[in-house]
């Protein structure tokens, strides 16, 4: 029995010394869930409901934060979505979408387009996307 309490005891101190090093490593969590329910390209859309559009079946999506280095301001967060989608031919494409988060002002806002690693205009982001849709 005192061998049993002794494991028990080791596990919750693991779990309780590993778990405020697990929740620091993501300090921008609150930031990509406010950009992915916020609607900043699509009105009546989300963010990561237009993502998984453009993910579609057979993509992925992966959200993440940074400090946004175009910024000289701690408040305000770039928050990217890589799009891994993978069309009906096979053809596999890479699609970045970024967002500024303003911790401050609590806005949203997209700032801009990668598809293949090549930055996209607003106009010609969309005319890609929407050709890479009927792939």
């Amino acid at each position: 029995m005192p061998a049993l309490t002794l494991r028990r005891l080791l596990i919750i101190a693991t779990v309780a010394l590993a778990l405020p090093a697990a929740t620091a490593c993501d300090s921008y969590k609150d930031d990509v869930a406010a950009v992915q329910a916020a609607e900043s390209i699509v009105p009546g859309k989300s963010n990561d409901a237009l993502a998984r559009e453009l993910a579609g079946a057979r993509g992925g999506i992966k959200w993440e934060g940074a400090k946004a280095e175009r910024y000289n301001n701690a408040e305000i967060v770039l928050v990217t979505a890589n799009i891994d989608r993978v069309g009906q031919s096979g053809t596999a494409h890479k699609i970045a979408l970024e967002f500024i988060n303003n911790r401050e002002t609590r806005k949203v806002a997209f700032e801009q387009a990668f598809i293949d690693g090549k930055p996209q205009s607003l106009l010609g982001g969309a005319l890609t996307l929407f050709l890479l849709q009927l792939d």
